[in-house]
């Protein structure tokens, strides 16, 4: 299909001259007006226009091509060019309207105007050969484009830690809901990466339709935060402690003591952090606390779990119901301790402990107020020491000296593979004795019982080493489940029937009540001495 021949257009119509008439074509899509018609032929000096026509054509939306005026003699037009500059120096814009029996531009005659602009960049020759070409009216017809500069990338800070969010609590893999967990601390160990900081990227410059460059937008830069208890390293922070990460707003800092302001509820969740703790209220019943370092707590313990890779300090109770217990690397101090279980190094309580669980590796000690030790299972390596134990109604109460469970379950575990090394260590020596008295009787072994004889050698070497760990391994224990001869249980106001003592060696129930006594292992027996 040829393309439309006609000498002028606009939005709402199409002129055609011939020797005789003047034609004209209206473009319907456009919704052509008759104002903008009647001007549009003003603009080409048409005056004799017929209107009637044109008004008639419009109503009937005739789509042919139909005589508006004679084409009289009127004087010729040159051609008309206007170039426009745009887009910051980015764009050149070219209106060309074609003349009539006058001079026409020529491609070097509009070369030489866009030189005299000193446009010489980005300029588009085929497409100005083919407006001219065509000779039809362009407006705003981009015939020059210059480059725009890329941006670069600014700079940039990468957080390496998750900010957490406040939530109800954390999904458990079967679906439920566990609202004690919530998940709050953002825990980071010493040397860890917190924030990495990205340098700015330059970009690529550009260039005008003029041949001048254009420099590409600078990138903006960051700096690396502020932060508390953390060291810089090239572009980087890292924690320089153990602690809770803290960011607010650019600031960030490690804080090694989470502080609780108030209970540790519902409200707050259970807590999991690499440092230090101290809670200003309360501990309820069904909560974890969990801190590689102390643990301090203002008010009482309910029937929690509570574990320290330091010292716990309850400045209250611990009120266990059968169902708290407390795990400490360092000691363990509380005013009470009531149907509750502690395992720490050294046991410090003011008031007393009753029908409790209590471990010590080296002393449990409750001789400030009463100083009770009442029902229940106390044991220390070396020092238990109370100002009455046990009570009026014979109470069973037992208490332990020169003995720690966990050694003995270490030691028991250790003879109990040591039995079995030992007896399949000599299954093995039979097996290869076998075979070795075969082949030195000139028997040659088949491929699977040389390869059987390798293996069997190999294990024989493992099983003898593993066996002389173990020996070693359960002298040691022996040695530290030998009571010392400092071991001592001392009471310094009375310790009532009912009581059992017991120590590595011996045990001894108490029958009658006894007054300032302490007790000791002197050769494997238990005996009572005067309490100084």
């Amino acid at each position: 299909m040829s393309k439309e021949q006609f000498d002028r257009k606009d939005q709402n119509c199409l002129l055609k001259f011939t020797e005789d008439e003047i034609l004209l074509k209206l473009r319907l899509d456009n919704n052509p007006d008759l104002l903008e018609i009647e001007d549009f032929l003003v603009e080409n000096n048409i005056m004799e226009a017929d209107y009637e026509k044109i008004k008639k054509a419009l109503s009937n939306e005739q789509e042919e091509w139909f005589k508006i005026a004679e084409n009289i003699n009127l004087p010729s037009e040159d051609d008309k060019i206007e170039i426009e500059v745009s887009n910051e120096g980015l764009k050149v814009l070219l209106d060309f309207t074609p003349g009539r029996d006058g001079k026409e531009i020529k491609f070097g005659d509009l070369k030489e105007l866009l030189a005299d602009k000193n446009i010489s960049y980005g300029i588009k020759e085929e497409k100005i050969k083919q407006v001219l070409k065509i000779r039809q009216p362009v407006k705003r017809e981009v015939i020059a484009e210059g480059k725009e500069p890329l941006p670069g990338e600014d700079g940039y800070l990468i957080y390496h830690f998750e900010e957490k969010e406040n939530n109800i609590g954390t999904l458990r893999e079967d679906g439920t809901m566990d609202f004690h967990s919530k998940n709050l601390i953002n825990n980071v160990r010493r040397g860890e990466k917190i924030v990495t900081m990205v340098e700015p990227t330059a970009g690529e410059p550009g260039k005008d339709v003029f041949g001048e460059e254009i420099k590409a937008p600078v990138p903006k830069s960051v700096k690396l935060p502020r932060a508390k208890n953390t060291v810089k390293k090239n572009n980087s922070i890292y924690a320089a402690k153990d602690g809770q990460i803290v960011r607010n707003g650019t600031k960030i800092s490690i804080n090694p003591v989470y502080q609780v302001k108030g209970d540790v509820d519902l409200e707050e969740g259970n807590i999991d952090f690499v440092g230090s703790v101290k809670i200003s209220g309360n501990v309820r019943e069904g909560f974890v606390v969990k801190a590689s370092g102390d643990i301090e707590i203002a008010g009482n313990v309910g029937a929690a779990k509570i574990e320290s890779g330091g010292s716990v300090l309850i400045k209250k109770g611990f009120l266990g119901r059968n169902k708290g217990e407390i795990n400490a690397s360092g000691d363990v101090n509380a005013r009470f301790v009531e149907n509750a279980e502690i395992k720490a190094n050294n046991v410090r309580v003011h008031e007393a402990i009753m029908h409790s669980h209590v471990t010590a590796k080296n002393s449990v000690i409750v001789s400030g107020g009463k100083g009770l030790i009442v029902g229940g299972r106390v044991m220390a390596q070396n020092i238990i020491e109370a100002n009455m134990i046990g009570s009026s109604l014979a109470t069973k109460t037992y208490i332990e000296i020169g003995l720690e469970p966990e050694l003995r379950k270490k030691f028991k575990a250790a003879k109990d593979e040591l039995e079995t090394v030992e007896n399949n260590l000599d299954k093995v020596i039979k097996s290869v004795d076998l075979l070795k008295s075969m082949k030195e009787k000139g028997i040659k072994l088949p491929a699977n019982k040389r390869e059987m004889f390798s293996k069997l050698k190999a294990t024989k070497d493992e099983l003898e080493e593993r066996k002389s760990e173990l020996e070693s391994e359960i002298e040691e224990l022996e040695e530290q489940l030998t009571a010392s001869e400092e071991a001592v249980i001392k009471v310094n106001n009375c310790i009532f029937p009912g009581v059992q003592l017991l120590s590595s060696k011996d045990k001894m129930i108490i029958r009658n009540k006894i007054s300032k006594c302490a007790f000791t292992e002197v050769n494997k027996e238990l005996r009572q001495k005067t309490n100084v």
